[in-house]
């Protein structure tokens, strides 16, 4: 079954300067914020190969403005993916969330607006059992899987798989997984709180 959206989690971004001016990428391993590594970049990868696969897929980029003045994070890799070939036309850019469990509400209500019954979320392999605790939450009648940008990569490259052995390793790494497991607990506990925004900003990872 083909789905008929395909949403992209954001994994964060980081700002650098080219010919004088500010610009935004996504985030690699290479980079966390207070939770551990984050690995934006491999999910706008996987997505793009992921459009190619399912030619009649909506796009959605979600998450809100990173300040004033600069790019949603949803423009951010919006951008990303049109760069990788992706039609503008395909691509829906989701800034009303801030979180990942307002990101998937904002999904499943354009999904009705738009009539969609089937999306899949892309995110990094860490970040899946909390997408799939909050929208189990939702007891919405859309249907919705995951699929880890990991696991898209490998497949079309298999050289990838020793790449993220190695990420797995790190310390950076280990801590997100730690934090990610503590979240999914809380969400089924129903003691579940947001982070604050000042620990979701982007860093090198330690």
């Amino acid at each position: 079954m083909s789905p008929d959206a395909i949403l992209i989690l954001s994994g964060g971004a980081i700002s650098y300067e080219r010919d004088g001016q500010t610009q935004w990428r996504s985030t690699t391993y290479d980079e966390s914020d207070a939770f551990g590594a984050l690995g934006g970049r491999d999910r706008v990868e996987a997505v793009a190969l992921l459009a190619k696969e399912y030619p009649g897929a909506y796009l959605i980029t979600t998450s809100h403005r990173l300040g004033r003045a600069v790019p949603s994070l949803a423009q951010v890799y919006a951008d990303e993916l049109q760069r990788f070939g992706i039609e503008s036309g395909r691509i829906v850019q989701e800034e009303r969330s801030s979180t990942t469990q307002t990101a998937i509400d904002a999904a499943l209500q354009l999904a009705q607006e738009k009539g969609w019954k089937y999306l899949l979320f892309v995110s990094s392999g860490y970040h899946l059992p909390r997408i799939e605790a909050f929208y189990a939450q939702t007891k919405s009648d859309i249907a919705a899987t995951t699929v880890s940008s990991e696991s898209v990569l490998i497949q079309n490259d298999p050289a990838f798989a020793k790449y993220f052995e190695n990420v797995k390793k790190t310390p950076a790494y280990q801590k997100r997984l730690a934090s990610e497991a503590r979240g999914v607990e809380a969400i089924r506990s129903g003691s579940y709180r947001s982070a604050p925004t000042e620990d979701k900003k982007e860093r090198l990872a330690l």
